[in-house]
């Protein structure tokens, strides 16, 4: 019994020293790796964090570190070029931006007639509101956004489309998604230039577009303006340079004579813009215009033409190359 004894003690006593010598071992491991004095604490694993801090156009903001449930209103084209479906859409009463449907028909609408709703955007519950415009958060709106969920405010995200992509990748952890769809939209302007070469030589370009009360020559500057003039290299009329490459301007119909570019594209703001739009085209001085008589007048889709971002501008590229190479 004693000699069973003995031999329990020392096994017991073996077991001992090899756990000892076991977290020693672990001890000295860890040590070396962080460089820490033996003895100290750590803990065995970290907690994620659950927000981030970025910088926007009004300073600071705290936001999820991966949200889920987001309303970006106007910016769903960078939403959807990234792989990312809304909670909410944009909508002004039943007008949606039609050329997005294809990804967000089954996407609640965000009413913007008369303002905001508020409502509507409280019951859908969002982790992240992004602005496209600091227009949106003026006179305190922001406060109330924000009470709502964190609020991200672009300056003008319609401006420069790439940088808005590349902010809202980063933002929703989707900065390769935006890298691609840039690289894609180059990819895309590349071969339309070529294309387009032969055709446009000395040639002149103008955008119109048609609203309830009135017709403006649309600027190089905004939305169709950037990827005619700057991105396909096209030449816009001497009428647009002089009369509102910064700015849109109304135009009349005696200053139609003015305006003899060789090709012209027409934006028809909804069925609202649909009388005026008669009042224009079916006028003597516009059936006048040189590229009326060449068949060069071609009126495009103004839900995509009235945005910007890879989808939109994409679109645009299609429509110019169709348009021009025959």
């Amino acid at each position: 019994m004693r000699k069973t004894t003995r031999v329990l003690r020392a096994v017991a006593a073996g077991v001992a020293l090899l756990f000892v010598a076991a977290c020693g071992a672990n001890n000295g491991t860890a040590n070396t790796a962080s460089g820490a004095d033996a003895g100290k604490a750590k803990p065995e694993t970290s907690t994620p964090a659950q927000t981030r801090k970025l910088v926007d156009v009004m300073g600071e903001v705290e936001v999820p570190a991966n949200p889920k449930r987001i309303v970006a209103p106007y910016v769903e084209d960078a939403l959807v070029a990234l792989g990312v479906k809304p909670v909410l859409q944009w909508s002004l009463g039943s007008m949606v931006q039609d050329y997005l449907q294809t990804d967000l028909k089954d996407v609640p609408k965000l009413d913007f007639t008369g303002g905001v709703n508020m409502e509507q955007l409280v019951n859908a519950n969002p982790d992240l509101i992004v602005l496209y415009t600091k227009r949106l958060a003026e006179n305190d709106a922001l406060a109330k956004f924000k009470k709502i969920a964190p609020t991200y405010v672009f300056d003008d995200a319609t401006v420069d489309w790439k940088q808005t992509l590349r902010l809202l990748g980063d933002a929703l952890n989707k900065a390769d998604a935006a890298e691609k769809a840039i690289q894609t939209y180059d990819n895309k302007v590349k071969s339309a230039k070529e294309k387009l070469e032969p055709f446009v030589k000395n040639k002149t370009f103008a955008v119109i577009r048609v609203k309830p009360k009135e017709f403006l020559l649309m600027d190089g500057t905004y939305y169709s303006g950037p990827v005619l003039y700057s991105d396909l290299g096209l030449q816009p009329h001497k009428m647009v340079r002089e009369l509102s490459w910064e700015l849109n301007k109304p135009i009349s119909l005696e200053m139609l004579p003015q305006l003899d570019a060789d090709y012209i594209f027409l934006l028809v703001q909804g069925e609202a813009a649909r009388d005026t739009a008669k009042e224009l085209t079916e006028s003597a001085l516009w059936k006048g215009l040189p590229a009326f008589k060449q068949g060069h007048i071609f009126e495009v889709d103004n839900t995509y033409w009235m945005a910007s971002g890879a989808i939109a501008n994409g679109k645009k590229i299609d429509d110019v190359v169709k348009s021009v190479v025959k």
